[in-house]
């Protein structure tokens, strides 16, 4: 009787590895139709998202533009910007929506930038910081130079950037929040700098809300899983995920969404905590893969 157990459980094991690896290779289309959230949850306020010209930043930016926030987008390359600021503003034609050329791993920047923002005519009471770039090679062939940059910008540009934005708040007596985009990436092991850099953006979530929340700044994270992007789709529209418990990645809107209740006076009891969009990809264990 054990025996037969044993041999029927060996066998589904290799029916699952050999219909995950058919699976695996057929274009399947699985579209979802994820809510678009459309209300006043941030009128009068303004949002400055880093990285906002692409991807998930983009979308954070068009939904909290519909949710009646003035917009201030980030970014390296100024084609990007003035394309996503003209998407933003189709979305809401009442509000403010900017951008301006900067790279956050820059102290010049840095600094060119928050001698701007204080001639803004509208206030501003929250950050998103959702800058970041990577490096897909391996612990064994990175090099300094590639170690450098994601750190750089992944980690020192984020936190030097907030030091400067924490600064301008209580300054001018501002409470507000600011959002940590970390990844599902920091629920892994570390053995690449990118993995690094968004481990320390969750540590960082937690010690940066000790210290401002008694100035009023509610600092947050959230930590996407595999989220179907132009980057990562490559042109495809196959948003299936064999490796997501829900079959499929997630997509930008539900990623914006949470965002846009997370810096709302909806999440006035979340503190410092970081919240895992990943598609239950955290309940995964060893033998779902053998």
């Amino acid at each position: 009787m054990v025996e037969k157990c044993i041999r029927e459980l060996v066998m589904n094991k290799k029916i699952k590895k050999i219909l995950r690896e058919i699976l695996r290779h057929m274009p399947i289309k699985k579209s979802v139709n994820t809510p678009i959230m459309l209300g006043n949850l941030l009128d009068n306020r303004t949002a400055l998202i880093t990285g906002g010209s692409s991807g998930i930043g983009l979308e954070i930016a068009k939904e909290f533009a519909r949710n009646g926030a003035n917009i201030i987008i980030l970014g390296r390359n100024i084609d990007k910007l003035k394309k996503a600021t003209n998407l933003i503003k189709n979305v809401n034609q009442k509000i403010e929506v900017n951008s301006y050329q900067i790279d956050i791993s820059l102290e010049k920047d840095i600094s060119s930038f928050f001698e701007k923002i204080e001639h803004f005519d509208n206030q501003v009471d929250i950050l998103v910081n959702n800058a970041g770039v990577i490096c897909e090679k391996d612990f064994w062939n990175v090099t300094e130079e590639e170690f450098d940059r994601v750190i750089n910008t992944n980690l020192r540009g984020t936190y030097f950037f907030t030091r400067r934005f924490c600064k301008y708040l209580i300054n001018n007596k501002i409470k507000g929040n600011i959002l940590n985009v970390s990844s599902s990436s920091s629920l892994r092991p570390a053995l690449t700098p990118y993995h690094f850099t968004k481990w320390s953006i969750r540590a960082f979530t937690k010690g940066l809300a000790k210290e401002v929340s008694k100035y009023g700044i509610v600092v947050n994270g959230i930590a996407p899983g595999p989220t179907a992007t132009d980057m990562l789709l490559e042109g495809s529209d196959n948003i299936n995920n064999l490796g997501s418990p829900i079959g499929r990645y997630s997509t930008p809107q539900e990623i914006a969404n949470l965002s846009c209740v997370l810096v709302s006076s909806l999440s006035e009891s979340i503190v410092g905590d970081t919240i895992f969009a990943t598609g239950g990809s955290g309940l995964l264990t060893y033998d779902d893969w053998d």
